[in-house]
Order: structure tokens, then sequence, then C-alpha cells
């Protein structure tokens, strides 16, 4: 399954609507044609070469025989996926993985008893990351300085592909929080164009957090969802909501009005959110009056973009907020943070119940659930305690970008980043060298910021870095972006 691991990051959206596949006859095959539900819990599949492919179904079969998953070679004619073991094929759960050699086109299962509807699967290329050098570059700005706010990319695979990142909510330098959303469109090298205004939230609110539903990571059918999760309505975080709002996102990037979209299990901010395999999950971050929480949530996302009953899973190690969070090839990250109770704009680079742990938990890719091992702490720590900062993963390497921690003020530590291992475990820390950081360009040692990675047009990873607090002088908020 690592495979999956390595391919499936903030930029390659894994999905589809696939086809399934059987044994041959007798009592272990098929009763009819297969018919397929999802792949890797979307509609639309598109994962690179090598990587793990999940079909969901019926009338698989109870054991492969001579039944094939077949993808195209590009030419008109297919290419067999392997099954890797037995236990990979059950009459409603396959897995397999992209062959060599297979193009975009056409993607089914043929069985004993005929062959599925054929789905597109679009090849995509392995995002390639490795942060041990950083060189930031400036982008286009915000039109207002902020921190405490989300941020999201959204792939939008229409008549053309559009690529665009979202600022939701925060604070400004007045600690007024903000209901106005941004977002700018991504070039075809990973440029950011002007940030504009789009539909503003229902309510000011900042440290709630963004994710996007597609069809390349969910069963919607739209081109996408923006969800707006909880957060904070007052810059103290005594006031903590639960509300989640849903917006529809347009093909030119724009969203449609804010709906109610239900309510997270309890009020939350400065959580961990991700979408994986159809499933929306929810991690950690502090309620009312800002005491941390350990719980841990799940929910499903419907075609129509609707959250199904939230689940609890297996809970964190220990309560926490204010950490790196990350979701990356079937497992879910938490990377430092604070154990304590600690208001959302509390710069102190320096707190007794900071901590450097790496925590994570593996995600079962056919329930969906944690697995019974739960959350696990990793052997190796941050190289230092760390909260308020940000978490990216692409490529089998995590990020983490600025924060409070003990050298703060003067940037000694802006950039650090690990290997991830294959069974979900991470590898030392070590600093990110390179002369142009965000410090350097003007934007401060950042923390509150938000952090996003995503894809350009032509496959290649990058990082945003958007506004964010300054910690020599706390309460004067960046209006700085910039991109690696």
């Amino acid at each position: 399954m690592r495979s999956f691991v390595k391919n499936f990051s903030a930029l390659v959206f894994v999905t589809s609507l696939v086809a399934g596949c059987g044994g041959g006859d007798g009592p272990t095959g098929p009763s009819g044609p297969p018919v397929v539900t999802a792949v890797n819990g979307a509609t639309l599949p598109a994962a690179p070469i090598g990587s793990t492919v999940i079909i969901e179904g019926s009338n698989f079969g109870t054991t492969q025989g001579t039944s094939q998953v077949l993808f195209s070679d590009g030419t008109g004619g297919t290419i067999p996926s392997v099954i890797a073991s037995a236990s990979n094929w059950a009459d409603g759960f396959i897995v397999t993985s992209v062959p060599a050699g297979t193009a975009t086109g056409n993607v089914v299962v043929k069985t004993s008893k005929g062959t599925s509807t054929p789905v597109v699967f679009t090849v995509t290329s392995s995002a390639a990351f490795s942060p041990s050098t950083v060189a930031w570059t400036a982008a286009s700005q915000l039109p207002v300085a902020l921190s405490g706010h989300s941020v999201a990319f959204a792939e939008l695979r229409g008549t053309a592909t559009t690529r665009v990142i979202y600022t939701l909510g925060g604070e400004d330098n007045s600690n007024v929080l903000q209901t106005a959303v941004y977002y700018s469109i991504v070039g075809a090298t990973g440029t950011l164009g002007t940030w504009t205004t789009t539909t503003a939230l229902p309510t000011a609110v900042a440290f709630n957090r963004a994710v996007v539903a597609t069809p390349a990571n969910s069963k919607v059918t739209a081109l996408g969802y923006l969800y707006a999760l909880g957060g904070t309505t007052d810059a103290a975080g005594t006031q903590v909501v639960s509300t989640i709002y849903r917006a529809t996102i347009a093909s030119d990037g724009t969203i449609s009005a804010w709906t109610n979209g239900g309510s997270l299990p309890a009020p939350l901010h400065s959580f961990g959110a991700a979408i994986f395999l159809g499933n929306l999950y929810v991690w950690g971050g502090a309620t009312t009056n800002n005491v941390p929480v350990a719980t841990v949530y799940r929910t499903t996302i419907d075609a129509a973009g609707a959250l199904g009953t939230w689940k609890t899973e297996a809970a964190l190690p220990a309560a926490r907020a204010y950490f790196g969070a990350s979701s990356f090839g079937g497992y879910l990250y938490s990377f430092g943070g604070n154990t304590g109770t600690v208001a959302p704009n509390d710069a102190s680079v320096s707190s007794a119940t900071s901590t450097a742990e790496v925590d994570y938990a593996q995600i079962d890719l056919k329930s969906r659930d944690i697995t019974t091992a739960g959350w696990k702490v990793n052997p190796t720590q941050m190289s230092k305690a760390r909260m308020k900062h940000t978490a990216v993963v692409a490529g089998g390497n995590v990020l983490i970008t600025g924060g409070l921690y003990s050298g703060a003020s003067t940037g000694s530590s802006e950039e650090s980043y690990a290997q991830l291992n294959a069974d979900g475990s991470t590898g030392s820390f070590n600093g990110a060298t390179g002369s142009v950081t965000i410090n350097a360009l003007g934007g401060g040692n950042v923390f509150n910021h938000g952090a996003v990675g995503y894809s350009d047009g032509n496959g290649a990873f990058h990082v945003a870095v958007v506004g964010g607090d300054d910690v020599g002088t706390p309460g004067t908020k960046h209006k700085t972006v910039f991109i690696y």
C-alpha cells in the first residue's frame, strides 16, 4: 500500500468510479456482470504509475480466477494490472496498482460474466518533493494582512483544468475577525495570480479549517465544494463554533452562496482536517475556552457534497491543538502542537506545554476507520517543541514552516523537514538550508499563518505560505505570500 502513500499527496488526487471483477464460473464466481461504485473513494480516477488503486463494488467474485482489471495503453489496447495477493481480491473490494505503460484512457474490470462500463482513468505525474533546500519567491500579496485564516487548494477538472488557492476568514491587524474569502488562480508554472474576493462567509471566523471535495478525492459529481469547518468567533478563543459551511465551486474558481453544511461533533478550532478516500477526518484541536482535545472523528461525503453521520475514531495519544496537520498515503499526522490551554493569539515562543512529539495513525483502506493499532508516537521527535506552525507533505517528505519555538524571534529554524517511512513513521528532522528565507524576503518570522501544497500545470509540486502574525512584533499581521 505504500506506493499509494508515496504518490497520494496535496497534489495527487486519486479518485474514481470504476469497474469490478470476479472469478470464473462456479460457487466463487460473480452472479452477474461486475458493478463498480467507486475507486479510491471517488468518481474520477487519477493517479501516477505504480500507485495503489482501490476498487469497490459488487459481483467481483470471492476469488480472482481469470478476471482482470484492465487499464488503457493509449493506443487502443489494454494492460492488465497485478493483484499482489489473494487477499486483495474480494467480492466487493479489489486492491491493485497502476501498471507500467498505462496511459490516460478507459479502465474496466472484466470477469467471465462481462465487462464493466469503462471509466476514464487519468495518469498523473508523481509529485517530487525534496525540501532539504528551500528557496522562497514572493508572490501576489493578499488584499488584507491576515493571521488565523484557513487555506485550501482545489484542482477543478472541467473542460479545462483550473487550479485555485483559497483563504477563508482570519483576523486583521486589529484582531478583528473576517468574513472575507479570497482566491488566486495558479499559473502553468505555479505562479499565483491576483487575489480576488469571492462570496464571503456568513459569519466572521478565525482559526477554522478549510477542505475541498472534488471528484478526485470523493464521490461528489460537481466540480468541487469548499467547506469551512468550525473556528473561533472571538480573538480570545473563548467562543468556539461547530458550524460547517459549504459552497459550490465554479469553473472560474468563484464560489456560490454559502449554505449550512451541518456541524462538527463538537466546537473546535486549530485542529487537523483532511479528506481521504471520500471521507472527511477531523482530529485534535481546542474547544471552548481553548481547552485542547484528543478526539478524532470521521464522516462520509455523498455525491451532492452532503456530510454523513460523524463517527468517533481512535483518539490521539494526548489532547493537543496548534499542531501541523497532514494526511499522506493512508496516514493522518500530528506534528508538534500544544497540550495546554493556550489562547490563539498568545505569542510566547516558549511554553511548558508545547511539544515536539509526532503522532501518526493508519487508515484501514476498506473500512476507512483508523486501524486497531490506533495512533502511534513516532520514535523521532521534531528538532524543537513547536506550535502554531504548518506542515505540508508530498513525495514522502514533510516540510515544517514557522511557528512558535525557542529561537523563533530570530528565525533560527524557519524551515525543517523529514522523510516519511514506508510504515508511516517519520525519520529524523533536519533544518532545510537556503538563504532565500521568508524572513529575508520581508515576510517576518511567522506564526498562525496558512500553508498549502499544490500542483502546477506541468505536474510540479509547490508550497505556498500565506500571511501570518509576526513573532518579533505580535499583532503585526502580514499580507505577504511566498511560494517554493
